[in-house]
């Protein structure tokens, strides 16, 4: 190859190269790495590539080539330069359009922009401020439904519990729809749903094209009425919040709901978000904040379990916040949790839920590393291994809360925080961080307060599912009122 020497952003030297010339497990001909690939393992069989090839390496699904970054200096350069410079694969948009919620998550350019300007309000500081009665009212109901299952004997699964919380909570949010899950409604359509699209989006991310399109398998249509039904109810959902707003003129300066918030946004024909666009993005966040807060509380639950010092030091926070009575939380209160949400940081540190960022560059450019990348190069940048690495993170596979918590002898270690981006980064940051936070601080200080939380006797190992987002298996946890 032709190489010239060219310097990354910390002078460091390096040699320009392509991503054909870096290392790689090998590949078959014509599968390339297809077969070595499981869609549940997903995020660990790169993550265990990256250990043996290096920060950055190639891979193969097929004829689809892959630069794999792990060097979380460089993922951070890639992720903070988009839309400019990076944006969303194109094999994720129409996997996301395949799937009918192709919303602000997988758009680019000026549709991404316009999208994310009129969706921003709709997580503004005062909307979620409303939302707080409504999310301790909820928490409550999280508690009614294990106490209920603990006075019966009834073996249960916290995991399961937590999904219905934040699907009774997302659907409430986003469009004032009371799914009941945690009150025992026995419909479970919409969770089943959810889960159905989810399992999809794992499965055919593997795939360099959408044959599925063509190949009308069983599964395949099972998907495709899942989506169905999803929209029919999202149409519904739609129809109300805009006769609502017909109806009540205050809503359009104290939008109740983010479907109400995104419509009032819409102010214009120029702006105005069309009823597929609402939809796209009412499943997206429906999607996110189901399936990844659940999973976030339910690896935070975990990581306590194995601890009643940290568990007894959350209740000691919580009195203090609250004057000794959970009862008066409010958001001023949930501000105030810091090692609450120095827990929640953490076990997102070593179990984060988003275990992979896809990105794509939108001319030729070259990374600070050297390595060239021509127009439409796919990437996964692993999100993990940046908070695992002993030369930033002492003791890193320790759970320890602590390291997030600033003092004045000892401030937050700056790399660690640019190491560790659950949320993304840049321009493209998520936008439900600080609902996602606001939800686990609620949960995690109620169910302390109120339970001791330990594994059983002989519980078998704690496990990790990739479906699209990264989920715990085979979690068994014990809740024993105090």
């Amino acid at each position: 190859m032709n190489a010239k020497i060219v310097k990354d952003i910390d002078s460091g030297i390096f040699t320009e190269t392509t991503i054909s010339d870096l290392p790689g497990p090998k590949q078959k001909p014509l599968l390339g790495n297809f077969t070595q690939i499981s869609p549940e393992s997903f995020h660990t069989n790169l993550e265990q590539w990256a250990e043996e090839y290096g920060p950055a390496y190639q891979m193969k699904l097929l004829n689809k080539q892959y630069l794999v970054i792990s060097d979380p200096k460089i993922g951070l350069e890639i992720i903070k330069q988009r839309p400019k410079l990076f944006n969303r694969t194109e094999r994720l948009e129409w996997l996301f359009e395949d799937l009918g919620f192709h919303g602000v998550f997988s758009s680019n350019g000026d549709k991404w922009k316009r999208q994310r300007r009129l969706i921003m309000p709709a997580f503004s500081y005062s909307t979620l401020a409303n939302f707080v009665p409504h999310l301790k009212s909820l928490s409550i109901n999280l508690q009614t439904a294990i106490d209920q299952k603990i006075a019966t004997g009834e073996a249960f699964d916290v995991h399961r519990l937590l999904q219905h919380f934040t699907i009774d909570i997302t659907t409430s949010l986003v469009f004032g729809y009371q799914t009941n899950m945690l009150s025992g409604n026995t419909d479970t359509s919409l969770r089943d749903n959810i889960d159905r699209l989810f399992h999809a989006l794992n499965k055919r991310g593997k795939y360099p094209f959408p044959w599925w399109r063509y190949i009308r398998t069983p599964e395949a249509r099972r998907v495709d009425k899942a989506r169905e039904e999803i929209y029919q109810l999202a149409v519904s959902m739609i129809a109300k919040a805009k006769r609502e707003l017909a109806d009540n003129k205050a809503l359009e300066e104290e939008p109740e709901t983010i479907l109400q918030a995104m419509i009032v946004a819409s102010d214009s024909d120029d702006n105005k978000l069309t009823d597929d666009e609402l939809f796209a993005n009412i499943l997206t966040l429906l999607l996110a904040g189901e399936d990844t807060t659940s999973n976030m509380l339910a690896w935070t639950l975990y990581y306590l379990s194995q601890s009643p010092t940290l568990q007894q030091q959350v209740i000691d926070e919580v009195s203090r916040v609250c004057n000794g009575d959970i009862e008066t939380l409010d958001l001023a209160a949930l501000e105030q949790f810091e090692l609450i949400e120095a827990v929640l940081r953490e076990g997102l540190r070593l179990k984060g839920t988003a275990p992979l960022i896809s990105a794509e560059p939108t001319e030729d450019t070259v990374l600070s590393n050297g390595i060239k990348l021509p127009k439409g190069t796919a990437i996964f940048i692993l999100t993990r291994p940046g908070g695992l690495d002993e030369k930033v993170v002492e003791c890193p596979q320790q759970f320890n809360p602590e390291r997030w918590i600033a003092k004045p002898e000892k401030p937050v270690c700056p790399h660690l925080q640019s190491s560790h981006i659950p949320f993304g980064a840049g321009a493209r940051h998520c936008p439900g961080e600080r609902l996602a936070m606001m939800e686990g601080k609620a949960v995690i200080a109620r169910l302390c307060w109120y339970y001791a939380i330990s594994q059983p006797e002989q519980a078998p190992e704690v496990g990790e599912e990739f479906a699209f987002t990264m989920r715990p298996t085979n979690l068994q946890l014990t809740l024993t009122p105090r």
